[in-house]
């Protein structure tokens, strides 16, 4: 387990998101590891190879570990390039100088973290109060271990922050934006993703989780596994039981208080609050809309412009400004994979008549 943790620690250190209480306990934890542990921790995440075939796509559980891997090797190329040479080439360093070199990176970024602090992460110095907060920012993605050895996807514009008592009798994270979720099973240990409304209740399986505050739905959708959903504001009410392949959807209620006050008929809303549709199990992972970010795609169908328009604000980092107010009740069908921004209004050019400027990270949709 010290050794899960230290991964952990690790990799929030190189993304600079750890807080001082976080790099104390790296530091202690690596005084009961030998340098060989540290060695091949380093090596292996540089020695990672993408799949020869596609196929592996298909595999039930190896595609999401396939995808943790790299994501984690790129990240810490990156960090170790920014850090002490942008110009360096890691992959052709010998494994102890890619060692050496991964060793410095830390220290400097312990040295710049305690001069200048970390925003992002917060810690109380009373142990018992103590959580961890991970953010990933506008136009990145994330992901993590936790200290179960649960594995998380962070989307774009999200944030997980979990307690210090988060190992002990109930495992359980909040969450706002979007995650992927593959828990490890503990019958003893109930695990709970808590959002804004709902709360979701696993005790070990696969699911994705959506719940921006600025959305006006709240989604979960089960991979594999059961779990439980609930109400936060109704603990006694029944609990709904979601199987594989099916989607949960909840509306918030501000929605539905809107169509009121615009003199709309709400008899009977509150049943409708929670609504389950079943999804295809003969689509991957990779093709669905509701997982297929965690592969690097951004998919959309049926999606109006200024639906799009959002999801691409989140993905590209950037901000749309839809001028044309005939496009936005348009609706698109498609995918983007490894497309720019610039090469992604292109290609919606040929769906679409509209012009476009760019004036720093804003874009102009006339």
């Amino acid at each position: 387990m010290n050794r899960n943790r230290i991964i952990e620690l690790y990799s929030r250190i190189l993304s600079k998101e750890a807080s001082e209480i976080e790099q104390a306990e790296f530091a202690e934890l690596l005084k009961s590891e030998d340098e060989q542990f540290f060695h091949e921790l380093i090596t292996s995440w540089w020695n990672i190879q993408a799949p020869k075939s596609a196929d592996s796509q298909s595999e039930k559980d190896d595609h999401f570990n396939y995808i943790l891997s790299t994501a984690t090797a790129d990240k810490m190329i990156e960090q170790v390039n920014n850090v002490s040479n942008p110009h360096a080439n890691i992959k052709k360093m010998p494994s102890i100088a890619k060692w050496s070199f991964a060793i410095a990176a830390v220290l400097i970024g312990l040295v710049l973290s305690f001069q200048f602090g970390i925003p992002g992460m917060q810690a109380n110095a009373s142990d018992k109060f103590k959580y961890n907060e991970i953010v990933a920012k506008r136009g990145t993605k994330s992901k993590l271990i936790l200290p179960d050895g649960s594995q998380v996807w962070l989307n774009s514009e999200s944030k997980l922050s979990y307690g210090a008592s988060f190992n002990d009798s109930i495992r359980e994270v909040t969450l706002e934006g979007e995650a992927y979720f593959d828990v490890v099973k503990d019958k003893k240990r109930p695990f709970i993703v808590k959002t804004s409304a709902i709360s979701i209740r696993v005790l070990g399986t696969a699911f994705n989780v959506k719940s921006y505050n600025q959305d006006p739905t709240i989604e979960t959708t089960l991979v594999r596994g059961l779990i439980e959903v609930q109400k936060n504001n109704e603990p006694s009410a029944s609990k709904i039981i979601l199987r594989p392949n099916e989607k949960l959807v909840y509306n918030k209620p501000a929605i539905l208080n809107a169509n009121q006050h615009a003199g709309l008929s709400v008899e009977n809303k509150q049943s409708e609050l929670i609504s389950i549709s079943a999804i295809s199990k003969y689509i991957p992972d990779s093709a669905r809309v509701e997982t297929s970010w965690v592969y690097g795609r951004l998919i959309f169908d049926g999606d109006t412009f200024s639906e799009l328009a959002e999801k691409m604000e989140r993905w590209y980092n950037i901000k749309i400004t839809i001028k044309n107010q005939h496009l936005v009740a348009n609706r698109f069908g498609g995918v983007f994979e490894n497309e720019n921004v610039e090469e992604a209004l292109k290609a919606l050019q040929l769906i679409a008549m509209f012009k476009y400027t760019i004036h720093d990270s804003e874009i102009i949709i006339e």
